[in-house]
């Protein structure tokens, strides 16, 4: 039943998790304040996910062209998946197979602005991740 707000949580963690965010500091709150206000365990989750990703983006050595190319490549990610979510003549499962269908382009996309060199850092840094957070996901 919760399927879908899990895949689009984990798929962003990870996006999160492997590309930078131009935040101002380490503590900085997400731009909707309501929901973070009433769930501070959400908050908490989003300033570690900020924080992590920070040092991903550091990891990687990304430049300032790719940074932005990512950032606007995650808005559009987030704007068509709010589409989707709004989209009331969708069933549920046909929700969720567009999300993974999004997802998987952008994850892609997003890939193509690294070099190859970053990917394979990437692709260290996630197996690591992974093996910290108990071996898979």
């Amino acid at each position: 039943m919760k399927t879908f707000p899990k895949l689009v949580l984990l798929t962003l963690g990870l996006a999160l998790a492997s590309l930078p965010l131009t935040a101002a500091s380490d503590t900085a709150a997400p731009s909707d304040p309501a929901p973070v206000a009433r769930f501070p365990r959400l908050r908490a989750m989003m300033i570690r996910r900020m924080a992590v990703a920070r040092q991903v983006a550091r990891r990687l050595g990304l430049t300032g062209d790719q940074m932005a190319r990512l950032k606007s490549l995650r808005q559009e990610t987030a704007s068509r998946i709010k589409g989707i979510r709004t989209d009331s003549a969708l069933t549920k499962e046909q929700k969720l197979a567009k999300a993974r269908e999004i997802l998987r382009g952008a994850r892609s996309e997003m890939r193509g602005v690294l070099t190859a060199e970053q990917q394979a850092r990437l692709a260290r840094i996630r197996r690591q991740l992974q093996a910290f957070r108990g071996g898979g996901i």
